[in-house]
């Protein structure tokens, strides 16, 4: 806050007069500090207005008291006649007139307490004013962010702090700016220096420019930049605040509808997979999570923290656009994805997240969301069978592995074998031949002896003959269909995964 000299002139009750130096609007005063110090400069700063009777001066200190006062910045001297001198030494009129310093007289009868309380009031009236303003403004953007969203919170801001206001949305790269002119604003987020999340002002050429971040969950959703050719009041400070409150709350919006149908969506689901819910009425709440034709799939994790990894997946899911549904299962969290989903791209978003913690997981085939209890299964029975290096495996019953999945399946294929395929495999270990690869390789070939024979590279009759030896080993019909699928899937159960 400030007034300026020629407000001071105009208030009769005083009736100062200028001795000396210029009066002009650049001259403003902040505060009156009477003093009777030869030397007042340490007790001084900008603006002040410095009363004083001139006790002890003479006229041999009045220039180097003049240009001790130009040096601190102070705005004008109000010399009070009648006391310590009758008249202003000529000698303080001179200096003043160089430097360009006002010099007023105060008569003996205006009391140096009439002009400080003059100059407090008004700037306590000037104080008043300016935060009824800001108030006023406060309502005024409040109500562009709800019926105008951004842009119009940006113009509202520029007009009560006389600005020219720009909002550059880090993420789009759009610009919000008042006036149209101070889209220029925006190139000031990146020449400007930043560190952290406060704000950065730069001064040059009596333009002031500030740069603040708009900043949630500490990440930057953008800028704020605010140019100006006064200084800042405190109150204005507080606008700028209140607009970039504002402006978080309504890039927020979005997510909080985000998070609330992704919530809304996960509840849903829960209800499906527990039947609770018909199929007709998911789909409603679920629809935008299935790809064409109404088809999903879901994923099984296996982990130790499922709300942790919830969160990883949904910034994945937000990226792509696309809604995040899910279902924590307190060991494990189910996920709706579209049924065009391939296992490899779930594969790769697996392994981008949860810095491990993401143990292994199953996903199931395509299905109509009218299955999707059906669906939670199969990739339940897929995760089961995870090994190695391998974080999903895929529930493919087109390829005829679908069986081995199930680690139930898996122990009683792995009890048939112990009685047939073992027999072979002691057989190979004491013989040294191949009878286990023989048979595997005809079972693969459908029992095309041509083909299984090319692929062990031996004649047919060769092959013949060690099928057959098999076959006596185990004791078992090798014409019967069911047989030679068990034997087969007792190998494959027996293979390393």
């Amino acid at each position: 806050m400030s007034i300026g000299i020629g407000w001071l002139l105009s208030q009769s009750h005083l009736r100062m007069e200028v001795r000396a130096g210029r009066v002009d609007d650049d001259r403003r005063i902040s505060f009156v500090q009477p003093t009777e110090l030869l030397d007042p400069t340490p007790w001084l700063s900008a603006n002040a207005l410095v009363l004083t009777t001139g006790l002890g001066l003479t006229a041999a200190d009045c220039a180097e008291y003049v240009r001790r006062l130009v040096d601190a910045g102070a705005s004008a001297v109000g010399f009070g006649t009648g006391l310590s001198h009758d008249r202003i030494p000529p000698e303080m009129l001179d200096e003043a007139n160089q430097w360009g310093l006002p010099v007023l007289e105060v008569p003996y009868t205006t009391p140096f307490a009439a002009i400080t309380r003059s100059v407090s009031e008004r700037l306590t009236e000037q104080q008043y004013e300016l935060v009824r303003r800001a108030a006023s403004a406060q309502v005024r953007i409040t109500r562009a962010a709800l019926r105008g969203g951004i842009p119009a919170i940006v113009r509202e801001l520029a007009a009560a702090v006389r600005a020219s206001v720009a909002f550059v949305d880090e993420q789009s790269g759009e610009i919000a700016a008042y006036p149209k002119s101070a889209t220029v604003l925006a190139s000031m987020t990146r020449t400007i220096p930043r560190a952290g999340p406060g704000s950065m002002t730069v001064s040059e050429s009596g333009i002031s420019t500030t740069v603040q971040p708009v900043m949630q969950a500490g990440a930057t959703l953008g800028y704020v930049v605010v140019q100006v050719t006064h200084p800042l009041e405190a109150v204005e400070i507080v606008l700028v605040g209140h607009a970039v409150s504002l402006i978080t709350l309504d890039l927020d919006k979005p997510q909080r509808l985000r998070r609330e149908r992704n919530a809304l969506g996960g509840r849903v689901l829960s209800l499906s997979l527990d039947g609770l819910l018909p199929a007709k009425e998911a789909v409603a709440h679920l629809g935008d999570a299935c790809s064409e034709g109404g088809l999903i799939r879901i994923l099984n994790i296996e982990c130790e923290a499922p709300a942790e990894i919830a969160r990883e997946l949904d910034a994945a899911f937000e990226t792509r656009r696309r809604p995040f549904y899910a279902c924590d299962r307190k060991t494990s969290l189910l996920v709706l994805l579209r049924g065009d989903d391939s296992s490899t791209g779930v594969e790769e978003m697996i392994r981008r997240i949860g810095s491990g913690r993401a143990a292994s997981a199953g996903l199931s085939a395509p299905h109509h969301l009218d299955h999707v209890e059906h669906a939670a299964t199969q990739a339940t029975i897929a995760t089961s069978k995870i090994a190695g290096s391998r974080r999903v495996r895929e529930f493919d019953p087109r390829h005829g592995t679908a069986l081995l999945t199930s680690p139930e399946a898996v122990a009683v294929l792995r009890s048939v074998a112990r009685s047939t395929v073992s027999v072979l495999a002691a057989y190979d270990r004491d013989h040294d031949s191949r009878l286990v690869e023989s048979l595997h390789a005809f079972l693969e070939s459908n029992g095309q002896w041509e083909r299984a024979a090319s692929a062990l590279n031996v004649h047919r009759h060769t092959l013949r003959a060690r099928v057959a030896k098999a076959g006596e080993l185990m004791g078992v019909d090798m014409s019967d269909a069911r047989v030679r699928a068990e034997l087969l899937l007792g190998i494959l159960a027996e293979l390393p995964d």
